[in-house]
């Protein structure tokens, strides 16, 4: 009895080793001639609609190939093996592995004349076709799962679909706000050009044509913006960037935004510090830095200060960075940020400006840092990868 405890713990440790019902046929087979007392077993089980052996130990080569209808599955099946093995056992016996209610095949023990084992053996096989059924379960238990998790699988592949048609429209609001960040210098600058014209200042009106020219050229690029997202084309239009002028282009885009202040009117400060060439989409870092300047001012509409735009690179990696003096913000505020559609401009603000910063900052595999405090002012930076070489 010692013995087939024994066994049993060596076999219910292998079987619970090894990963597949291919693996685990072939050991109860074994088991059933080695410890069992059977002279030859076979496990048969049903593959389509047929019964075939599935593994075996020591059958004759009369069974290679062998299969019956499935119909003979239940008491039939061990008179069928006598049958077909012509003599060479006298007497058959079966064992249904069952668990969990469901049959997983039956265990066909053969064996010569007088050698019918003694009770306890076959104890003890029946406890192995026990223990090999519950792996069977387990494993058809973890197959189910499996299938479970591709269906759940297939839902949020459906579920992200639509979360893309909702970020789509919210892409959208995000490039119509940074659109209209870009384009209000314009009519400052018509002004200018009208001014110019009835003074009849024609470098002035050369001069506000040249900048016209270009918050256009950075208003197309902002559209192509959409477009390139809806392709999926961004990566293709990377460019190499000047953090410099970028701040300083930004600084230029927001500077009619001061007139906006009702009391102390903020200023603008750069702060160029020569970072290395980075690698990237030009009018979307633009459309950053111009979103966190026009921030910053607004924050500072009631108490005036300084907006500093400051380029440079830390431990190997260029940066911009848009910091004021103004009031900062509570703990409350700085959690969310980031947030889409957040914003604490009631009617006046989208929410999308600094979820635009941060979305890209994400595309080209940066990070944006924020500081603030309550009375300490607010700073965000704007970290790039590695320089190109």
């Amino acid at each position: 009895m010692e013995k087939a405890l024994s066994f049993l713990t060596r076999f219910s440790r292998k079987v619970s080793e090894v990963g597949t019902e291919a693996e685990i046929l072939p050991l109860l087979a074994e088991a059933m001639v080695e410890n069992a007392g059977a002279t030859a077993s076979a496990v048969v089980s049903v593959v389509g609609d047929e019964v075939k052996i599935v593994a075996s130990r020591d059958l004759p080569p009369v069974f290679d190939g062998w299969s019956a209808d499935a119909d003979e599955l239940g008491t039939e099946l061990a008179k069928t093996f006598l049958k077909t093995a012509k003599g060479a056992f006298e007497t058959a016996r079966t064992v249904l592995m069952i668990s969990h209610h469901s049959l997983y095949g039956v265990v066909v023990c053969l064996f010569e004349k007088d050698a019918e084992p003694p009770p306890h053996k076959l104890e003890l096989a029946d406890a192995l076709v026990d223990l090999a059924a519950i792996a069977l379960g387990h494993f058809a238990q973890v197959a189910e799962l499996q299938r479970a998790h591709d269906e759940l699988r297939k839902t949020q592949r459906a579920l992200v679909q639509a979360e893309k048609l909702r970020a789509l429209g919210q892409m959208a609001s995000g490039v119509a706000h940074d659109l209209k960040n870009i384009l209000n210098p314009l009519s400052l600058h018509v002004q200018l050009l009208e001014r110019a014209v009835k003074q009849n200042k024609i470098a002035d009106v050369a001069d506000s044509a040249k900048e016209m020219r270009g918050v256009i050229t950075r208003g197309v690029q902002t559209i192509e913006r959409l477009r390139d997202y809806g392709r999926q084309e961004s990566e293709a239009s990377a460019a190499p960037i000047d953090l410099d002028k970028l701040a300083t282009e930004a600084a230029t885009i927001a500077k009619p935004r001061l007139s906006a202040s009702k009391k102390k009117v903020p200023r603008i400060a750069l702060e160029l510090g020569k970072p290395p060439t980075v690698l990237g989409r030009p009018d979307e870092i633009l459309n950053a830095l111009v979103n966190l300047t026009i921030n910053a001012i607004d924050a500072m509409r009631e108490v005036g200060g300084t907006v500093t735009i400051e380029t440079g690179e830390e431990n190997g990696r260029p940066f911009a960075r848009v910091r004021d003096t103004g009031p900062g913000m509570p703990p409350e505020i700085e959690a969310r940020v980031f947030e889409p559609f957040f914003s604490t401009k009631g009617d006046e603000g989208t929410g999308l400006g600094l979820a635009m910063v941060y979305a890209c900052m994400q595309h080209h595999a940066g990070s944006v840092e924020l500081e603030t405090a309550v009375g300490e002012g607010t700073s965000f930076t704007l970290r790039f990868p590695s320089a190109v070489k």
